[in-house]
C-alpha cells in the first residue's frame, strides 16, 4: 500500500471510530441543555478516562464553533493527551473556534510526533487568519515538513500580508516542493511586493515551480506582463500555457496581443 493510501485509509478509520462514539452520545440524550451547560459537560468530558469519549468531546466542542470559545483553556490543555486522535479532534477544534489565544500551542503542535495532528496544528492556525501571525516563522519551519507542508502554505497564504516577507524569503529554499508551495502562497496572498521575487522564480530549474510562478503573477497584475510574455516561450509546454492563461487573465492590451500570438504558434 503506498503512503498516500495509508494516510487515506488512517482517516477513514479515525472518522468511522468516532462517527460510532457520537452516535453513542447522541443515543444518551443531552438534547435539554443549554449551551453553557453543554460546553461545561464537554470540557469535563475532555479530562474522561476513555480516549473515545475525550476525542468526540473535542470534535462537539469544535462543531460548535466561536460559540465554544469558553472551553478554549480546557482545550489548549487537552493539545498535551497521550491519544494522538485526542490531540488531532483538539487541534481542528481550536481552528474551527477561531481561537487567538491558542496559538502558541497550536505553535509548539507542530511538532507533534504523529504528522496528522502537525497538520491539523497547521490548518487551525490559517483558520485563525491575521491573529496567527506570531506563528509565521514557525509555519515557514513547516513547509519543510512535506507531510504538512500544504497546510503550512494555505495557513500562511491565509494569515495574509503580513506573511509574505518571510515567503519571498523562502523562494530561495533549495527544496522545489517548498519553492512550489510559496509561489502558490504568494498569488493567494496577492501582494505586489512579491512581483519580483516571482519573475525571479520564472528562471527556476523545475517546471512545477515555474508553472505557479506564472499562475501567482497572473493573480497579481500587470507589473508582470513583460516577464509573462517571455515565460509564454518557456521550454516546458504547461509553462506557456500557463503564462498565456495569466496574460489573458490581466488583460492589458500588450497581453492579449502576446496570448494570440501564442495562440497562433
Amino acid at each position: 500500500m503506498t503512503e498516500t493510501s495509508s494516510k487515506g485509509v488512517l482517516r477513514l478509520t479515525i472518522a468511522m471510530f468516532l462517527s460510532v462514539g457520537l452516535l453513542g452520545m447522541w443515543i444518551g440524550g443531552c438534547g435539554n441543555q443549554t449551551p453553557e451547560q453543554k460546553i461545561e459537560r464537554l470540557i469535563e468530558e475532555l479530562r474522561d478516562e476513555d480516549w473515545i469519549v475525550r476525542a468526540d468531546a473535542a470534535a462537539e466542542l469544535g462543531r460548535m464553533g466561536e460559540g465554544a470559545k469558553d472551553a478554549v483553556p480546557a482545550l489548549i490543555q487537552a493539545l498535551q493527551d497521550q491519544v494522538w486522535v485526542v490531540r488531532d479532534n483538539v487541534a481542528g477544534a481550536l481552528g474551527e473556534i477561531g481561537a487567538k489565544n491558542a496559538v502558541p500551542a497550536l505553535i509548539q503542535a507542530l511538532q507533534d510526533q504523529v504528522w496528522v495532528v502537525r497538520g491539523n496544528a497547521a490548518g487551525a492556525l490559517g483558520e485563525t487568519g491575521e491573529g496567527a501571525k506570531d506563528a509565521i516563522s514557525a509555519l515557514i519551519l513547516a513547509l519543510q515538513d512535506e507531510d504538512v507542508r500544504d497546510n503550512a502554505a494555505m495557513a500562511l497564504w491565509k494569515i495574509g500580508k503580513d506573511a509574505a516577507p518571510a515567503l519571498i524569503q523562502a523562494l530561495q529554499d533549495q527544496d522545489a516542493d517548498v519553492r512550489y508551495f510559496v509561489t502558490g502562497a504568494l498569488g493567494q496572498i496577492g501582494s505586489e511586493d512579491a512581483v519580483p521575487a516571482l519573475i525571479q522564480a520564472l528562471q527556476d530549474s523545475d517546471a512545477e515551480v515555474r508553472y505557479n510562478a506564472t499562475w501567482a503573477l497572473g493573480n497579481i497584475g500587470e507589473g508582470a506582463v513583460p516577464a509573462l510574455i517571455q515565460a509564454s516561450q518557456d521550454p516546458d509546454e504547461g509553462v506557456c500555457w500557463n503564462a498565456a492563461e495569466a496574460l489573458g487573465k490581466i488583460g492589458t492590451p500588450e497581453a492579449l496581443e502576446a496570448v494570440k500570438k501564442y495562440q497562433s504558434r
